[in-house]
């Protein structure tokens, strides 16, 4: 069983690489400039507040099931074809946004769009692991979540001031125009990351099914997934209880770029792929240790004045960034190591498929737990704090996987 790699130099090596990451930064440029302006735009529709809630939510709902889908598809018919089609077809979903005039039509088009886009992450993820040689992994894997880190960073930053001074549908027509700006980038390299497609090897050991993929990659699957729901209860928690506390929108802005502008720099550091190396996917309890003392830290369960909890949202939201830049090239890595290539859409199909239901458990546990404990409270943090703690444990309970299921 192996992977094929085709000959190329090594900067066109390099070029695809690049063009990899567009591919990540773009999917999530896509996910993140819908969130400042989903709801308001349902709102503006006509949409009442149980209405806006399900219109925010269908993307999630359809992205989830989806991705399942759409991992199975890149192990059939290769990486590119769907890749492109996910690319264009997603700029068509978003420019028609523009058009809607009924908060029904949106929320239609919004189940389109979580189906349609639901290629693009699993498949950029996949295109690594095919490509990358098992020493580089952790390093690309890092270079690719640092471009989903300056995504969460540019793209709320555009869309608020593009709507503010242009409308809806300028963000809409932008968002489109990238997608397709990048569509026509990959096409240049559509025959060769076709070349690089998956071997579908029939032997068993090589397409043992759902169930044997589930059993390879139950840690980085379990791991992935308790980060997502600490991150749910982060993103969810911390703007709510400082907008409650009257702390100004400044600094819920700061909290949010410091976590993504340290998480990017680790990733794009030699610290992950060392700790890779090193441990495999044990090392990705350092990464959660980070993130369980950030989410502490923010708590400041005991009573402390603004000034104080502002400073300490901010220390916490910058351990939890350098948490999560260690953590996720470390599983990604270690999901694609554990995954043969024909097997290797579907591992990140499911990846991405968790990672999207831990951020929507976690902002229902967010909730949930402010019902009881008030909006003021930092008790929800430490519940996020706990399970990212808990989730230490994993890479130690599990026999790592010692040899390449994928060379």
């Amino acid at each position: 069983m192996g992977e094929r790699h085709v000959g190329w130099s090594r900067a066109s090596q390099r070029t695809l690489f690049w063009v990899i990451r567009l591919l990540v930064f773009v999917a999530f440029f896509d996910l993140f400039v819908q969130y400042p302006i989903a709801a308001p735009y349902a709102t503006t529709l006509g949409a009442g507040p149980a209405l806006v809630g399900l219109i925010v939510a269908a993307y999630s709902m359809a992205n989830l099931g989806a991705n399942l889908v759409a991992g199975a598809l890149l192990d059939r018919w290769g990486r590119s074809g769907p890749l492109l089609a996910s690319l264009l077809l997603t700029a068509l979903t978003v420019a028609c946004y523009a058009l809607v005039s009924t908060p029904g039509q949106l929320l239609g088009l919004r189940l389109v769009h979580g189906v349609v886009v639901a290629v693009l992450a699993p498949g950029a993820f996949a295109l690594v692991g095919d490509l990358a040689p098992p020493e580089q992994r952790g390093r690309l894997m890092g270079t690719n979540g640092a471009m989903i880190a300056l995504a969460a960073i540019v793209a709320p930053a555009v869309a608020g001031i593009l709507q503010e001074r242009a409308g809806y549908a300028a963000v809409f027509l932008l968002d489109a125009l990238v997608l397709t700006g990048a569509g026509i980038v990959f096409l240049g390299f559509w025959k060769r990351v076709s070349r690089s497609g998956p071997v579908r090897d029939r032997e068993p050991s090589a397409t043992g099914g759902w169930s044997g993929l589930i059993r390879q990659e139950i840690g980085p699957f379990a791991t992935i997934l308790a980060f997502a729901i600490a991150l749910g209860i982060f993103v969810t928690h911390v703007p709510e209880r400082l907008e409650f506390l009257g702390i100004p929108a400044s600094v819920r802005g700061a909290a949010f770029s410091t976590y993504g502008i340290l998480a990017a720099l680790v990733m794009i550091s030699p610290l992950p792929s060392r700790f890779l190396r090193r441990a495999g996917l044990q090392a990705s309890a350092a990464g959660l240790s980070l993130i369980s003392i950030g989410l502490l830290v923010a708590s400041a369960v005991r009573s402390v004045s603004p000034a104080s909890l502002e400073q300490l949202t901010l220390i916490g939201a910058a351990i939890f960034g350098i948490g999560f830049g260690l953590l996720f090239p470390t599983v990604a890595a270690e999901a694609a190591r554990r995954s043969p290539p024909g097997m290797r859409g579907r591992a990140f199909g499911v990846f991405y498929a968790l990672y999207s239901l831990g951020v929507v458990l976690g902002a229902l546990a967010s909730g949930w737990l402010t019902e009881f404990v008030g909006r003021a409270s930092g008790w929800p943090l430490v519940a996020g704090a706990a399970v990212a703690a808990l989730a230490c444990v994993v890479p130690f309970l599990e026999r790592r996987t010692r040899e390449e299921v994928a060379l």
